[in-house]
């Protein structure tokens, strides 16, 4: 039997298509995110960064005025395809945010 990761979701995740700006240190990557979650995010991106790198990731959500901004950590990579990143200490604002777009 495969692994698909689902059992270790612990949030469902929204298929969508935003652009999405990931900054490590000096290192900035451009790509799109493909899923995303209440705790996490898929961004398809030819260029990655190694798991476990703390980084700043930018994008805007549609109906919102600014763009949204967290912090996280690659949890996963699939090299020259994309990362799996995981939220970390997300303020509540921000995670009202969120959860409004992904409900609506």
């Amino acid at each position: 039997m495969k692994d698909t990761g689902a059992e270790r979701r612990n949030y469902a995740r929204q298929r969508t298509h935003l652009p999405a700006e990931i900054q490590s240190g000096l290192v900035l990557v451009h790509g799109t995110v493909e899923h995303l979650a209440f705790g996490s995010l898929f961004v398809q991106a030819s260029r990655t960064l190694l798991p476990n790198t703390l980084l700043k990731i930018k994008l805007d959500l549609p109906g919102q005025v600014s763009p949204f901004c967290g912090s996280g950590r690659v949890v996963w990579v699939q090299k020259n395809q994309g990362m799996g990143i995981q939220f970390i200490d997300l303020p509540v604002a921000k995670c009202l945010k969120l959860e409004q777009f992904l409900v609506s």
